[in-house]
């Protein structure tokens, strides 16, 4: 069997779930004597100076290779010029942010608490363990609570700017901000159970080099119910609540998807990149040469390009996203097309295996994620090493591994770790690519940035604790090589991926609010004999499930599934 894989970026040393899920894949299945060819990119390294832009660097030459039983093709990718890309980058914005209001997400209104509405940018650190939070033009939070009286926060504009602030459509009144962050208080005319606070700012402004319009900087909301007073976190928004209604939230940001207009697709994947035509052209020449072709992964244009191709050439066409279901990112018309008309779509969980099925229409079937046995059986652990290396020796470590980025939601547990050590000394430890470029200023955190393959290795044997709290993922693959260290994990109840994955109280916790995630860390310290037993289950449930060749055997049979029935069906037509 001939099959054709086609990726934006692909080498083994490559560190990302997504990158390193497609070389396994790939090199397991030639082990099993399947021919695989990979048609890719030249790029390597990447930048995200803005939510969409990505800036590519070469790290590879172009033309063709054997590598690890597999045939690799790499093309030249296009550079577009900064102003271009800017432009891409600035369409996008400026139409996400008018769809927040154009789409009115449902009703979240919880109880005895308040929420951040429309009109936010994401939370960002401010240092020394505080966090700050941009409006838009508008923005609005929501209170039901009982006997609600008044409403503050506390906000500052490098601009001078001014607004009105609205309770439940009425004017309540004008506030004028400064460089000093200042604190505004507007009360009800009378007490209130439901409270929808709007705020207008009249001089938003586009910095230069950032995308978003900006209103002013927010670093603390509260409300008075009562005799009380109530901080509202600033982690608190409308998002992450929909994500306990999963239907609800993924049928609003599909209505999204597909009352956006086509061009902004095509701006989506200019912006994403590496985009390559060369790449393009290849494909749709030469597919017909294979009896299958694969198209990897979301948010990337090689996923539809390669099912499109297959579909002209009338091969095969199996789709794999590794999509982060629950993130607004992820969901667009030209992808949702790819799903729907691929033979077979790869899902790495049973919680994506169904909404592929329920909400795009796509033949779905779980995979899962997998680790490399050979990796786990033939590596030399040396975890005191890595803690006499960064001063952890008599430190209690909680370890966290993946992109240093606002979906992964780190920021929550670094807050965790705070609780944690007002009683029980620990220390965070980060490891992973830089992203957001957001200072880590905690002494509860040690960010290490991006490491090689053998020291991360070394990290999860050393660590006391695996934690990830990502609000959205398409496994979590992080989770299964802390297991096979025997390790403990901690991952975040609202994520339906990780979900499935960690059974609670089995191998590993699920958790919510930070004070959760603090609980259950310091009962792990205190417990040796708990951690060992959820390690324990955790690393059998690996070994049993998540292997490398249990999963290439899955792929392959599927392979020869869909080939076979569409040769059938070429021979039925003629």
């Amino acid at each position: 069997m001939k099959v054709l894989h086609v990726t934006y970026r692909f080498g083994e040393e490559l560190i990302g779930g997504a990158e390193q899920y497609l070389w396994n894949l790939s090199r397991h299945l030639a082990l099993r004597g399947v021919d695989v060819t990979v048609a890719t990119t030249t790029a390597r390294d990447f930048r995200s100076p803005t939510r969409w832009n990505v800036f590519w660097t070469e790290g590879y030459s172009a033309g063709e290779e054997m590598r690890s039983g597999l045939r690799i093709i790499r093309f030249p990718f296009t550079r577009y010029p900064r102003w271009i890309a800017g432009l891409y980058g600035i369409a996008l914005q400026r139409r996400f942010d008018r769809e927040e209001w154009d789409f009115p997400p449902p009703d979240v209104h919880p109880e005895g608490m308040g929420i951040l509405g429309r009109g936010w940018y994401f939370e960002e650190p401010l240092g020394g363990g505080l966090t700050q939070r941009w409006t838009g033009p508008r923005a609005e939070i929501f209170i039901c609570d009982e006997n609600v009286q008044e409403v503050g926060f506390c906000a500052a504009c490098p601009w001078e700017n001014s607004g009105e602030v609205f309770l439940n459509g009425e004017k309540s009144g004008e506030f004028r901000t400064g460089k000093s962050h200042q604190y505004f208080a507007f009360k009800a005319p009378v007490p209130q159970r439901h409270l929808i606070v709007e705020v207008r700012l009249r001089r938003p402004s586009r910095p230069w080099r950032d995308l978003r319009k900006l209103g002013m900087v927010v670093t603390g909301i509260s409300y008075r119910a009562g005799d009380v007073t109530k901080s509202i976190p600033l982690y608190c928004h409308y998002t992450s609540a929909l994500t306990r209604e999963k239907d609800i939230l993924l049928d609003w940001l599909k209505r999204r998807a597909l009352g956006r207009p086509s061009r902004y697709c095509t701006y989506f994947d200019r912006a994403r990149g590496p985009y390559s035509r060369p790449l393009l052209r290849y494909i749709d020449k030469n597919s017909r040469h294979f009896d299958l072709i694969l198209g990897h992964d979301f948010p990337h244009y090689t996923l539809g390009a390669a099912v499109r191709a297959g579909k002209r050439s009338g091969i095969a066409t199996v789709a794999l996203p590794l999509a982060h279901l629950e993130d607004d990112y992820y969901h667009w018309r030209h992808y949702y097309d790819a799903l729907a008309s691929a033979d077979v779509t790869f899902s790495l969980s049973d919680y994506s295996r169904d909404i592929f099925r329920s909400h795009f229409g796509a033949n779905a079937h779980t995979l899962g994620g997998g680790i490399d046995l050979e990796e786990f059986e033939r590596a030399e652990f040396d975890g005191d090493g890595f803690r006499r290396k960064y001063g952890l020796e008599d430190t209690p470590v909680i370890l966290f591994v993946g992109r240093k980025a606002y979906p992964k939601r780190y920021d929550a547990l670094i807050r965790a770790v705070r609780i944690v050590n007002r009683n029980t000394p620990c220390r965070l430890v980060m490891i992973g690519p830089d992203e957001d470029r957001q200072g880590v200023d905690s002494a509860d955190a040690l960010y290490l940035g991006p490491l090689d393959r053998r020291t991360i290795l070394d990290a999860y044997d050393a660590c006391d604790i695996f934690a990830m709290l990502s609000g959205s993922e398409s496994f979590g693959m992080v989770f299964t090589e802390a297991w096979m260290r025997q390790k403990p994990v901690i991952g975040y109840r609202r994520c339906g991926a990780v979900a499935s994955l960690i059974s609670d109280g089995v191998d590993g916790f699920l958790c919510d609010a930070d004070e959760e995630v603090a609980r259950r860390i310091v009962e792990l310290l205190e417990n040796p004999d708990l951690r060992r037993r959820l390690g324990e289950a955790g690393r059998r449930k690996t070994l049993a499930r998540f292997t490398w060749d249990k999963i290439a055997a899955q792929a392959h049979a599927l392979y020869e599934k869909v080939v076979a029935k569409r040769k059938g069906q070429l021979r039925l037509n003629h």
